[in-house]
């Protein structure tokens, strides 16, 4: 039998926006959608990629005002000479405030209407950033990889390679429930791939 998300208690849900489905799993929660749905990990974020963005964040403002001040001082007469060095800074501060401004965990997408599975990123905006995609029939197996220390993580390999692509931490039944539904839709929509 097919085993939905448990709905019961939920305000009314408007058409059409993701409805938000919270695991009792501790490494992730489903967000429902038309298209499909979204496993989102909510363990802590990584503190080396937090302070990675803040030392880009500060090297890049740092170039913005070495680019000013580039524009600003000396005369006009040597401007031709300063402004390839002006353009590098100003492309390298944009460069750093974009990555300083990407988020900090991956996403996975299972988008059933085109038949793919997406790893995005989420900026602070709220806006994506596709890292990979892959067809619904590039995928060889959804399995549970066990490590010897941690918590299981779910896991999609592809094809029949040993590039792995992880899913979601979290306890044994969890993800057993949600391997299995993300095997019937990968299986079910294969046709449409």
């Amino acid at each position: 039998m097919t085993d939905f998300p448990d709905t019961a208690g939920k305000a009314h849900v408007v058409p059409g926006r993701a409805e938000r489905v919270r695991s009792k799993a501790v490494g992730y929660r489903l967000e429902e959608a038309y298209w499909g749905y979204r496993i989102v990990p909510v363990n802590a974020q990584q503190i080396r990629l937090i302070v990675q963005q803040v030392l880009a964040l500060i090297a890049g403002a740092v170039c913005v005002a070495a680019g000013i001040a580039l524009a600003v001082m000396g005369s006009g007469a040597d401007m031709m000479l300063r402004l390839p060095v002006i353009l590098v800074a100003l492309c390298i501060a944009g460069i750093m405030m974009w990555y300083a401004s990407r988020g900090t965990q991956v996403q996975i997408e299972i988008d059933i209407l085109q038949a793919e599975v997406r790893a995005v990123v989420a900026n602070r905006t709220g806006a994506t950033t596709v890292m990979a995609r892959y067809g619904f029939d590039s995928i060889g197996s959804v399995f549970i990889a066990r490590p010897e220390v941690g918590l299981p993580t779910l896991t999609l390999r592809y094809r029949n390679t040993a590039r792995q692509l992880a899913v979601a931490s979290g306890t044994e039944a969890d993800l057993a429930r949600l391997r299995d539904r993300m095997g019937r839709d990968l299986i079910l929509n294969r046709a449409a791939a």
